[in-house]
């Protein structure tokens, strides 16, 4: 797959919504970060609040890349299938957490592996969360090392965008989110027996 023009694809698709995706992706952010900073119980907040607004985030940016108007709240739909989403987002991270206490290596190809699952839960909400996992897991065999490519292609601009006083980098995170959706794209049209 092309990389590079998935990324140029991903940055025109983005064009009309960017101010908004950029507010879009400041609140995710400051809605994960925020709570753990207020009291001993923020941890506990952020991550109860986490899996739902990435389910969110997923769910505005798969608008985007069918062509529909996103909208600011958007980021709170990731709430409905809330039992779903919180066992995803426990289960992802603890294996992730196991496989970076053994290595480095084995940690990122677990996150590679599920990185889909909230993209196909956004998708099919009926989905029960271990079918979610299990076809995020067929999905990205063959496609991790690619992916992970992906992510890396933004490093450049994450550092590009730290010179530019940080405020670079909230141009650069929705580019790269809808990227992400746009690859979740490609590849669930090559495993479209999967799902």
């Amino acid at each position: 797959m092309d990389l590079v023009l998935l990324m140029q694809n991903a940055r025109l698709q983005l064009k009309p919504f960017w101010p908004l995706s950029v507010v879009v992706c400041m609140v995710y952010g400051m809605l994960i970060g925020g709570p753990s900073e207020l009291n001993t119980y923020g941890e506990l907040l952020s991550i109860l609040i986490a899996g739902p607004l990435q389910l969110g985030l997923c769910i505005y940016f798969l608008k985007i890349y069918n062509g529909n108007n996103p909208s600011f709240f958007d980021l709170f739909e990731g709430f409905k299938p809330l039992i779903n989403v919180l066992l995803v987002f426990i289960i992802i991270n603890v294996l992730t957490l196991l496989g970076l206490f053994f290595l480095l290596v084995p940690g990122i190809i677990i996150s590679l592996g599920f990185s889909m699952t909230y993209y196909i839960i956004a998708e099919h909400p009926e989905m029960q969360f271990n079918e979610a996992l299990e076809y995020s897991w067929k999905m990205m065999d063959g496609h991790k090392r690619e992916l992970f490519s992906l992510h890396l292609r933004f490093i450049p601009w994450y550092l590009l965008g730290l010179l530019f006083f940080v405020i670079g980098i909230f141009l650069v995170i929705p580019w790269h989110n809808l990227s992400i959706t746009s690859y979740y794209n490609a590849i669930k049209q090559k495993n479209i027996n999967y799902i």
